[in-house]
């Protein structure tokens, strides 16, 4: 109840494009309270986001009709139930075999979006667990898994997003066609997080890592169903537009950096 009072009253200051105290105990938090490590990071995350306006601006999918089709591709949500301890699960799985709407950007756009909203709405989880569903990706999709945007990715994600702090990468319903997925995957993850990478052959496996009260009917657990709580998930992104476009607001200017932006120079190929 006081977290919901605090965004509340944060979300007065939206348009003043500032950064503003929850930000700071979100970075706090990723680097484990460590100050000047926070203080190291938060330069980091606004210099890539600057880097990458394809992932991170543009984020109000209510007014970007042509970003929504990947909701009928696919569905990544977080779930409503954390684990035990206090992890948020990351759900993903193919809507369709076709994956039309498919795009690499708006795929990582997809997984910020509503790992950043369920952080703001719900309070920073002690972690993240992916848990994917490879069975409905078909075989033409690994081409379209290109490996240095993956390998930006997994560090942002990793090393600098305050929003997502990776705990465990679950993928089941695993066989050899689909076994290509997982490779790319693993080649482009950390070393530090190749550990976390736990491929299942099956939801009986599955449960026996993730409890059940944590994941959807049709996957063993005991929430609703995965389509049933991917329309809710839809709905909220959708309605919560005006949160997304403060984000995207929340900018540095690089001009005014007193020194050569060495991080701009050596990150995977970005360039300034």
């Amino acid at each position: 109840m006081q977290l919901q009072r605090e965004l509340q009253r944060q979300q007065q200051v939206y348009k003043l494009n500032r950064f503003l105290d929850f930000e700071a105990i979100l970075f706090l938090k990723k680097c484990d309270y460590r100050l000047i490590h926070s203080q190291t990071v938060i330069d980091t995350y606004f210099t890539l986001k600057n880097l990458w306006p394809d992932v991170f601006q543009d984020r109000n999918w209510a007014k970007s009709p042509q970003q929504q089709g990947i909701l009928d591709t696919m569905i990544i949500m977080t779930l409503p139930k954390r684990t035990p301890e206090g992890s948020t699960i990351i759900f993903m799985k193919a809507l369709n075999d076709k994956m039309v709407n498919y795009k690499l950007e708006t795929f990582f756009k997809y997984v910020h979006l509503v790992c950043m909203l369920d952080v703001y709405q719900n309070g920073p989880p002690n972690g993240h667990i992916i848990v994917q569903d490879i069975q409905p990706f078909p075989a033409s999709f690994v081409p379209k898994m290109e490996y240095g945007p993956f390998k930006k990715f997994f560090y942002y994600d990793y090393e600098v997003l305050p929003t997502i702090q990776i705990k465990g990468m679950h993928f089941f319903n695993s066989n050899p066609k689909k076994d290509d997925i997982v490779g790319v995957l693993e080649s482009a993850a950390l070393k530090s997080l190749l550990p976390l990478v736990l491929p299942h052959e099956s939801v009986d496996d599955l449960v026996k890592h993730v409890p059940k009260e944590c994941l959807p009917q049709d996957y063993g657990g005991l929430l609703d169903t995965s389509d049933a709580l991917h329309e809710k998930s839809k709905s909220e992104l959708l309605k919560n537009g005006a949160f997304f476009e403060w984000q995207d607001q929340l900018t540095v200017d690089e001009s005014k950096r007193p020194a050569n932006n060495t991080i701009a120079q050596n990150m995977f190929g970005f360039e300034k």
